[in-house]
């Protein structure tokens, strides 16, 4: 299934024709494609707030708004495409290579995403900020001054940012899980459920890690520890926190 919708609004109408191309629109665009239930959703973007919540048919619905001039627009697209009926891949800033863009390089640009309930998603950021509501899969995140959020989740998450949050919210602990998060400044707040276990590493220069949930120290010191979540633990770094600044906090 496929439908686009496109819909452009000039924020200045009464600008001259000549100072037309100069001002600042706003570009809606609407892409529905179909993506099976535990297909890959991959998404790299600049800036703009991305939201991505569960959908029960099989397909990946991209809501749009992008924001510039008409000319970086139609220079800097929003590049949407599938792969076979498993993977889609969305890039918010592709560049037409023959332009001279100087600095004005990249495309605001706010997504409202829907996806199956079973998705592994794949995302690429800079300052956008992420929410990931209800998805169940395999999370891969990297992001430089994003927040990035992960509520109602299950699966294993990898994720990195230099001063953005990281907030985790697990609604279930498969046996396999794993939690590897990576952060210069940024400070990290996980949520577990009742039951969760593993083996806990944390390893930083100033931060602290702190728990709500009981904790047995294996080994190590403020700085770099090994832990153990739960009564008897789990072999293993099921979770992986490393940071320069930034504090740990893990909770009910």
């Amino acid at each position: 299934m496929r439908n686009t919708v496109l819909v452009l609004a000039a924020l200045a109408l009464s600008a001259p024709p000549a100072l037309a191309g100069a001002q600042e629109i706003t570009e809606h665009v609407t892409q529905t494609l179909r993506l099976d239930p535990g297909g890959t959703f991959r998404l790299k973007s600049f800036s703009g707030p991305i939201h991505i919540t569960v959908s029960e048919r099989p397909e990946a619905v991209i809501d749009a708004v992008r924001y510039g001039t008409r000319d970086r627009l139609d220079r800097i697209t929003l590049d949407i495409r599938a792969d076979g009926s498993n993977v889609v891949v969305v890039d918010a800033n592709r560049r037409d290579r023959t332009w001279f863009w100087g600095n004005d390089n990249v495309v605001k640009t706010d997504f409202d995403i829907k996806v199956p309930r079973r998705t592994n998603l794949d995302l690429s950021v800079f300052s956008a900020p992420i929410t990931v509501n209800g998805v169940e899969g395999s999370f891969k995140a990297h992001g430089f001054s994003s927040r990035l959020e992960f509520e109602d989740v299950v699966g294993p998450i990898q994720a990195h940012t230099f001063s953005g949050s990281i907030v985790i919210r697990e609604k279930a602990w498969p046996p396999d899980q794993t939690i590897d998060i990576d952060t210069f400044s940024g400070n990290i707040e996980l949520h577990v459920p009742e039951g969760a276990r593993g083996s806990v590493s944390f390893n930083s220069f100033s931060g602290h890690l702190t728990s709500e949930r009981p904790l047995v120290l294996r080994s190590g010191n403020r700085r770099s520890l090994r832990a153990d979540l739960g009564p008897d633990g789990a072999s293993g770094d099921h979770l992986r926190f490393k940071t320069f600044s930034g504090s740990v906090r893990i909770d009910r």
